[in-house]
């Protein structure tokens, strides 16, 4: 994605299909579409989440660590998280800048096993420029991720996490997504980097409109 947004009237926020209003739980886009349902993407048992208790509320975010937009998005989100604590969020890690993408996204899910993932994402966001495997493990560091424990849980969920990032690959692309960063917000597909004012605003319109609204956010 080429720019942060900063108005809501040129933010193309888009219901979706299964998740607008008089649609049925299916997403409905293509095929693979079809069989995709607003639980899969929601609610899917391996992808890391924060869910505070009585969230009202939830934003799935679509990332690569060696994404420009989504690092700068990282501050973004964090700040409205801590302003909101009604919103849970949800990772889904689509790594589509190459090997060391899939690579840094594998540490930050397989973390979360041993309680570090929130820890992780920040450090792997922390850094300037492109990642490398050098820099994953300084991260790993720096959050404080037992590496002997990081790699035999690697291992271990090694099939959760290859099953899970295959379900985000062909996820993301069936509703709609390009690149990163997207958000879910709500019932509305957010692609692109959003400036906080508009990501408030956002969540704002979701949650008047919870079960989906069929045209672009009015100022």
């Amino acid at each position: 994605m080429n720019r942060i947004r900063s108005s809501v009237a040129t933010l193309a926020v888009l219901a979706i299909t299964g998740l607008g209003i008089g649609a049925t739980d299916a997403l409905t886009t293509s095929a693979v579409a079809a069989t995709i349902t607003k639980s899969a993407i929601l609610e899917d048992p391996v992808a890391p989440k924060v869910a505070p208790k009585g969230y009202d509320i939830t934003i799935v975010q679509f990332a690569d660590y060696n994404c420009g937009y989504c690092r700068r998005m990282h501050s973004v989100v964090a700040a409205l998280i801590a302003s909101d604590p009604k919103i849970r969020l949800v990772y889904r890690d689509w790594p589509i800048f190459g090997p060391v993408s899939v690579e840094a996204a594998r540490a930050a899910i397989a973390s979360q096993w041993q309680g570090k993932h929130e820890a992780l994402n920040a450090a792997l966001y922390a850094g300037a420029g492109k990642l490398d495997s050098s820099a994953i493990r300084t991260a790993a560091n720096r959050a404080g991720v037992n590496w002997p424990r990081l790699q035999a849980d690697l291992v271990k969920h090694k099939a959760e996490i290859d099953a899970l990032l295959a379900r985000t690959s062909e996820q993301a692309p069936a509703i709609g997504l390009q690149g990163t960063p997207a958000f879910i917000i709500g019932a509305y597909l957010a692609p692109g980097a959003l400036d906080l004012a508009t990501l408030r605003k956002a969540v704002a319109e979701a949650r008047r409109h919870p079960n989906g609204w069929s045209r672009a956010y009015d100022e």
